[in-house]
């Protein structure tokens, strides 16, 4: 028992972790530019390369964790975060930086699959999904802490240590990892495993994509737009709206947390919880269309969108993937779930950019209310089956 409870805070501090390793550079932004580092565009292709390669890594490494032993791909993950964020510290050419920063996404991406792997194993199937929700709240922890960590070291130590500190920590819960859970297997079974091609070609899979895209076009594109709009709209100045920005991992955290009372409250069927989130994201994001509210009254309901979506997410990502645990490809599910949801997010920010530019905000959350109304009815045909 306290071995379990040892793993399972390790998970949530190895994770906790990894967005503190990759916020770094949102937080370092202003500075790097600054100190003529960066300049706007590469930060702007570091951040599509980072998306790009934790998409791929996260299909690749999801097949790969069934069968790996986790130990082995949580703590390589965290090595190679830890050194590529270490290495960026030095600031070698963009080049250089550019490839550190995309080895850094790969390797995160071969976390979560391996956890929640970890949790299937720990845990008879009931308890993993709620353990597994729970530590989906770990992404919220380790974005605010990174806010505020990351902040102070800029502000204290300068910024090079905004990537050198989170590689050390990082590196230290990767050596952690490798000595106490090598025990944990992975939760594949040869006889029954199904492989990329297999689960693709399974109609449910097929199905459940649709609303993974839709949610990842919300959740994502939330963060990306909320400090813009509200200083376009409501003339706010760039430093007060800043303050914002640590409204959105909050709001997520809550959202993660409230799951386990509508997981509840649903008894235990993850899919009318996802159904529950597409009606307040569709909610709120007509009141965003429709109504010209004050900043406060327009920045509360991004907010409660952002933690709508995170229910969807913790549902999707966290829970579902465990209905295929008899098969062992829970990591896999999980893998391809991600994906399609990365491939959302990529898809909407390249659209709204468009968008808004020609229609203005209010089209984007126009279609965001679509979007939770499709997301719904698809859902709902998992609810009455």
């Amino acid at each position: 028992m306290k071995k379990r409870r040892i793993i399972y805070l390790l998970c949530y501090l190895a994770y906790s972790s990894i967005y503190m390793a990759r916020t770094n550079l949102t937080m370092a932004n202003p500075s790097l530019v600054e100190a003529g580092i960066l300049n706007t565009v590469q930060i702007g292709l570091l951040g599509g390369a980072f998306s790009a390669m934790f998409a791929l890594g996260r299909l690749v490494n999801g097949i790969l964790s069934d069968k790996a032993p986790p130990y082995a791909m949580i703590s390589l993950g965290l090595v190679i975060c830890a050194v590529s964020n270490i290495l960026v510290g030095f600031f070698p050419p963009f080049i250089g930086i550019f490839i550190l920063w995309s080895s850094n996404a790969y390797a995160q991406s071969m976390l979560w699959g391996s956890m929640i792997s970890v949790m299937s194993d720990i845990y008879e199937e009931r308890v993993a999904k709620k353990r597994t929700a729970l530590l989906s709240t770990s992404v919220a922890t380790g974005n605010i802490v990174s806010i505020l960590f990351c902040t102070w070291l800029i502000t204290k130590f300068g910024t090079k240590y905004a990537f050198i500190i989170p590689g050390f920590i990082t590196l230290v819960l990767g050596v952690a990892v490798f000595f106490t859970m090598r025990e944990v297997k992975p939760c594949a079974s040869d006889k029954k495993h199904l492989s990329l091609f297999q689960l693709l070609a399974k109609r449910e899979l097929q199905i459940i994509g649709i609303p993974s895209f839709i949610h990842g076009i919300l959740k994502e594109n939330i963060s990306l737009w909320m400090t813009v709009y509200v200083i376009d709209t409501y003339a706010i100045d760039l430093s007060t709206s800043a303050y914002y920005l640590m409204l959105i991992p909050a709001f997520g955290f809550v959202g993660r947390v409230a799951h386990q009372v509508f997981y509840r409250f649903c008894k235990e069927n993850e899919h009318t919880v996802s159904l529950i989130g597409f009606a307040l994201c569709t909610l709120f994001a007509l009141l965003l269309g429709i109504v010209k509210g004050t900043a406060l009254s327009a920045i509360l309901c991004l907010t409660a969108t952002y933690a709508a979506a995170s229910l969807i997410n913790t549902s999707l990502l966290s829970v579902y993937p465990h209905r295929y645990r008899s098969e062992g490809n829970v990591s896999s599910v999980g893998g391809v779930i991600d994906f399609v949801t990365y491939l959302g997010a990529a898809m909407g920010s390249l659209v709204y950019g468009a968008l808004i530019k020609n229609f203005g905000y209010n089209a984007m959350f126009i279609s965001w209310a679509v979007l939770s109304v499709i997301g719904a009815a698809v859902i709902s045909k998992f609810i009455k089956k």
